[in-house]
């Protein structure tokens, strides 16, 4: 995959735009942790694949983010990094479930076993000492990934994630329609 990779790549984040080398330095300390967060989020992989569909230019502008989701996988082993901190795992599996589901082609057996390989990382280190949103994106995730895999564990993060947001929900809004944090 790294040889259909371009040496650089503009991504645009919190308005600021860096050109970065690849292979990309998915844990580096040039650059201040939300940015390196965004990064790992994937949101610019689906935006990409977003308005290139949207200016025909599928082909052209797809080709970055096979090599790019793989080399993710391999340069963030598990538990490793930022990529591993839960929000970011939260946001980047339901940014590859999106891809997937819209562009099949983008599917291997590597990357499906990284999706769930997070999705249960995920379900072992939830945020729930946070409350709040982060807790909250965590149980989204698990409740839509899971229903994307077969067996039993799946079908166990998909009922535990389905019953946790309403008691969460139900702390987070008082009964004068505020929020908790007011």
């Amino acid at each position: 995959p790294e040889k259909y990779l371009a040496k650089e790549i503009k991504f645009k984040f919190l308005n600021q735009e860096k050109i970065l080398k690849t292979p990309i330095k998915w844990n580096s300390k040039e650059w201040e942790r939300l940015w390196q967060f965004n990064l790992h989020y994937f949101d610019w992989a689906r935006l990409t694949l977003e308005e290139a569909i949207k200016n025909g230019n599928w082909i052209k502008n797809s080709s970055i983010i096979d090599p790019l989701i793989d080399a993710w996988i391999e340069s963030n082993p598990p538990g490793i990094g930022d990529g591993w901190h839960s929000y970011t795992i939260s946001l980047r599996c339901r940014n590859w479930i999106w891809l997937f589901n819209f562009c099949p082609a983008l599917i291997t057996e590597k990357r499906s076993e990284s999706l769930w390989n997070q999705i249960c990382w995920l379900n072992s280190h939830p945020e729930f000492c946070h409350g709040g949103n982060h807790w909250l994106e965590n149980l989204i995730t698990l409740s839509i990934a899971s229903i994307h895999f077969d067996g039993i564990k799946a079908k166990k993060i998909e009922k535990d994630s389905l019953n946790k947001p309403e008691k969460e929900l139900h702390k987070q809004i008082l009964s004068d329609g505020g929020h908790e944090e007011r």
